[in-house]
This record gives C-alpha cells, structure tokens and sequence, in this order.
C-alpha cells in the first residue's frame, strides 16, 4: 500500500482530505441529484459526512447503486477505484465502498451476536459501523487490515462467507465485495449511516479476537493459484489524458505496467475526442485492449513486423541461372 500522509483515521495513515475529491463540489452535486445519496438533513451535515466518506479514498473505491436495488450501476470487477466524486456522477440512490483492506462482519441474525458474544468478540467495539436508520439490529462492523495483516492470510483475502458454522455471521475481506455505506436502503424505508463514536473517523484496526476469526475462515479455503491484481492500487494520475485530453477533474491514469485507463465521462472520453472505436483499434500510438461502461483500457501499440520468407537455396540458384 503507498506510504500516507502523517494524519491518520483512527488506526489508519491517511490524508486529511483525498485528493480526488472536493467535498464542497460534492455537497452541490447531492443537493442537485434526485436521489440523496449521501445521509444529512443540513448543508453542514452532508458536507461533514462527505469529508468522511472521501477520507475512505486512498485505499478504497467507491460504487454507486441503483435505487430499489443492492446492485451497482456498473462492472466493477478488475476495474479501477471510483473516487466518491466520480461515483455520485451517476446520480445513484445509495452508496458502496469496497478495499482489499476492510474487514467486515456482518450482523444479520440475533444468533450472530451470541455467536460473537461466545467467541469473546465485542460487537461494540470502537470502530467504523455502517448501520440503517430503520433497523438497529442488523449493521456491519469494519475493521483496516494493513498489508502485514493480510500478509498471514492464504490469499491475503476472505471470500464473503456468508452464515458461518449457522451463526448468521458473514465475514469478508476482499475488494470484490462491498459494502452499502450511505444513502437509500433498497425498500426505501431507512437510510444507511454510521452513528457517532462509531463513524469512518473511528475506523480501527481487528482486535485479536477479531483477527482469530478471520485466520480461522482464511484458513478453511483453498489456496488461489493466482492472484488477481488491482491496477488502481498502482497507477498515477494523468494530466493530461494522452487518450482523451481530460486535464480537470483527473480521473485517467496509467498503471504502473504501461495500461491506460481512460475513463468514459461526460465531457471527456476516448470516443467523444476519436469517434466510435473497437478492441483493436489504435490511436494516437496506443491500442484499445479492454471496454467498459467506465473505462476504456489502452496499451502501447507494437506493429508485428513484416515477415518476408527466405526462398530455399536451390531455388535460389536456379533462378540466378535463368
């Protein structure tokens, strides 16, 4: 993970505010959205809970969700982190976050907590809650887990293991999962938040209890042959886009292996600056190798050489002798 800012986040080294987004900008975007994806009644709320939200995103992404649903608006999977600005531009009823670094459990069951309870696991503990307004009995508890932590697991990840040994407790830490953070809850009767002394300000790493846990369920699942690798964790802004010219709200960025990620937004694109294009096609040097509804995925572009056989010996004497 990159090296971070001296301010911190409860347990985690972290900018004061994340560079890609402006939580003022955010606070006129909410108040200009149909939906509110962001909880507060006040400017200053939503603006409080915006600074919050974007602390989330030097090692989170986030996602916007459809109203009525759980589901995001778009693929995720092996795409680059959306900042909270980037993902409030699809004018979502909710919110996600996803991290290869959060560790969630998740209370859906009243014997989830007595399972929690005979563990020694403190299902108050100080840290990060995300909660809806119109259930207090079901809420996620979130923990960071840096490197090092994930270092001792198999796949440095836990699948969403959902009702462990019959508790009702699901477990996850992995950046194909996410979870519902702010915003609408999918029936529209109560809104997601994180109540105070429990918000992303008090984020913490697990506790050992916590952490036996996660080893424990890490354990139990086959080691992964291969390890999928997310650009967005090394990758650096472009400015400008060498695809799509984007020199405002920097979004574009380039891996640290040589890909561009070129993002689909309404002012900038690769195909509102070069017209309609296919994998395979090539401009300005660079091949389109990957589409998206978000991104349009680039590499340098190598022509294959030309090759001219070589005519056998005898041929070739019997040619000259003509």
């Amino acid at each position: 993970m990159a090296d971070f800012n001296k301010a911190t986040i409860g347990a985690v080294p972290n900018p004061i505010l994340a560079e890609k987004s402006d939580p003022l900008h955010i606070l006129q975007m909410v108040k200009n959205l149909k939906h509110q994806p962001i909880t507060g009644v006040t400017d200053d709320e939503i603006l409080l809970r915006a600074r919050n939200l974007a602390q989330l995103e030097s090692f989170c992404g986030f996602l916007p969700i459809w109203k009525g649903k759980k589901s995001p608006m778009l693929k995720y999977g092996g795409e680059p982190h959306l900042s909270l600005q980037e993902a409030l531009g699809f004018k979502p009823a909710a919110l996600a976050v996803r991290s290869p670094n959060l560790l969630t459990l998740d209370y859906d069951k009243e014997s989830s907590f007595d399972f929690a309870a005979e563990r020694g696991i403190d299902f108050t503990f100080p840290t990060t809650h995300f909660r809806r307004t119109d259930n207090d009995e079901r809420f996620k508890q979130v923990f960071y887990c840096p490197d090092e932590l994930l270092a001792e697991l198999p796949n440095r990840s836990i699948k969403r293991t959902i009702n462990y040994c019959g508790s009702g407790l699901d477990v996850f830490l992995s950046n194909s999962c996410y979870i519902l953070c702010d915003g609408e809850h999918e029936k529209g009767k109560g809104r997601y938040y994180s109540p105070s002394g429990l918000d992303i300000p008090d984020l913490a790493t697990p506790p050992k209890e916590v952490w036996d846990l996660a080893l424990e369920i890490a354990q139990g699942e086959p080691k992964s042959r291969t390890r999928k690798r997310y650009y967005n964790t090394k990758s650096r802004k472009m400015n400008p886009c060498i695809i799509c010219g984007r020199d405002e709200r920097l979004w574009c960025s380039e891996s640290d292996n040589g890909l561009i990620f070129c993002m689909n937004g309404s002012t900038f694109s690769s195909e509102l600056k070069h017209g309609t294009l296919n994998i395979g096609d090539v401009v300005d040097g660079y091949a389109l190798v990957k589409q998206s509804p978000t991104c349009n995925t680039f590499k340098f572009h190598e022509p294959k050489k030309r090759h001219t056989p070589i005519r056998p010996l005898k041929r070739r004497k019997a040619l000259a002798r003509r």
